[in-house]
C-alpha cells in the first residue's frame, strides 16, 4: 500500500522540473495468496484472497470432544458400537467461524463433523457434502447444502479469486463391503485461481488409493499441495483400517507426484493409531516434500 504521508513529505522537497522529468512509479499489486490453517484433525481454514474455506469442522475440545462409536474397539458389526466420548488431545487455535464462506465435507461421520461444529456454525452456511448427505445436514437445521456426487463440479468468486472445486471417490475401506457399510465419502480437487496466477489442490478425504480413484486422477496434473488423511483407524477393530497410514501416503504420492504434501488427520485424537512420526522416518524413500504443520500453523503460497 503506497503511504500518502510519505508521498506528500517527499514531494514537498522535490523541485516541479524534477516532478515532470522523472520517472513515474507505480506500485505493483502483490500476489495473491494462498493458506492453509490446520485446526487439528481433518479441519483446515483455507483462505485464497476474500474467501475462507473450513474442511470437515471439529469444534470440539477436552475429554469429551465428540461423541461417536468407536472403530478401534471390538464390536458386533451386526449391532453396531457403542457411542462414546472421544477426547482431542490438542487446544483447538483460535477460529472466527463468522468468516467462514463455505464448509466443505468429506462425509459426515461425527470424527469429521462434530456435535460443537453442528451446534455452533451458522445454520445458513454453504455446505458442500457427498452424495445422499442432504437429508442428515437438513435434520440438522442445515438450509444452503449442495451436494457433489463425483464429478461434479462447485464455483465460488470474490474480486477476481476463484476457487473450483470438484468431488472424487474417496472410499473409506479397500474392502467395498466396508466402503458400503461406513457410506459415500468425497475427496476433493480444488483449482484456485487469481488472474493468470493459479495452484492446484487435491484434499483425499478419509480414502485408499482405490482404482476407481486412480483413474480418475490422470485426468489431472500432479497437484501444488496434497492433503492426505493418516492415522491408520481400525487396525484394532472389526470394520479394519479404514484411512490411511503413511506406506499408503507414500505410494499415492509415488503415483501422483504432488509438489508438496501436509499430512492432516492425525495426532489431534486419541482415535489416530499410528504416530505421524511413522510418515517422517520413511519420508526419505519418495520424491516431493512433506511439510508437516503444528496444530494451529499456517502454510502459505505465493
Amino acid at each position: 500500500m503506497v503511504n500518502l504521508r510519505l508521498v506528500k513529505s517527499i514531494f514537498s522537497t522535490v523541485s516541479l522540473s524534477l516532478l515532470v522529468t522523472s520517472p513515474v512509479i507505480v506500485a505493483q499489486e502483490s500476489q495473491p495468496k494462498l493458506s492453509l490453517q490446520w485446526l487439528g484433525g481433518p479441519t483446515v481454514l483455507i483462505t485464497f484472497g476474500p474467501l475462507q474455506l473450513l474442511t470437515d469442522p471439529m469444534l470440539g475440545e477436552g475429554e469429551q470432544a465428540y461423541q461417536m462409536g468407536d472403530p478401534n474397539q471390538m464390536f458386533d458389526l451386526a449391532k453396531g458400537p457403542k457411542v462414546v466420548d472421544h477426547k482431542r488431545l490438542t487446544a483447538l487455535p483460535d477460529l472466527n467461524i463468522n468468516d467462514i464462506d463455505l464448509s466443505i465435507l468429506s462425509h459426515t461421520h461425527e470424527d469429521h463433523f462434530d456435535q460443537s461444529a453442528q451446534k455452533q456454525l451458522d445454520k445458513q452456511l454453504d455446505f458442500i457434502v457427498p452424495a445422499g448427505a442432504t437429508e442428515q445436514l437438513a435434520a440438522q437445521g442445515f438450509s444452503n447444502i449442495h451436494e457433489l456426487d463425483w464429478g461434479q463440479h462447485w464455483q465460488l468468486s470474490e474480486n477476481g479469486y476463484n476457487i473450483e472445486i470438484t468431488a472424487l471417490p474417496a472410499s473409506h475401506s479397500t474392502d467395498q463391503n466396508i466402503s458400503a457399510l461406513l457410506g459415500r465419502g468425497n475427496g476433493y480437487w480444488f483449482t484456485f485461481s487469481h488472474g493468470s496466477w493459479e495452484k492446484s489442490l487435491y484434499w483425499t478425504g478419509d480414502s485408499f488409493a482405490t482404482t476407481q480413484l486412480l483413474e480418475r486422477l490422470k485426468a489431472y496434473p500432479a497437484p501444488d499441495i496434497m492433503l492426505p488423511h493418516l492415522g491408520r483407524v481400525g487396525t484394532s477393530g472389526p470394520l479394519g483400517q479404514i484411512s490411511m497410514g503413511a506406506e499408503e501416503v507414500l505410494d499415492l504420492m509415488a503415483v501422483i507426484k504432488p509438489k508438496i504434501t501436509i499430512p492432516i488427520h492425525h495426532s489431534t485424537y486419541q482415535l489416530y493409531l499410528e504416530p505421524i512420526q511413522v510418515l517422517l522416518d520413511k519420508q526419505s524413500t519418495v520424491a516431493g516434500k512433506i511439510q508437516l504443520l503444528n496444530s494451529g500453523e499456517i502454510f502459505t503460497v505465493n
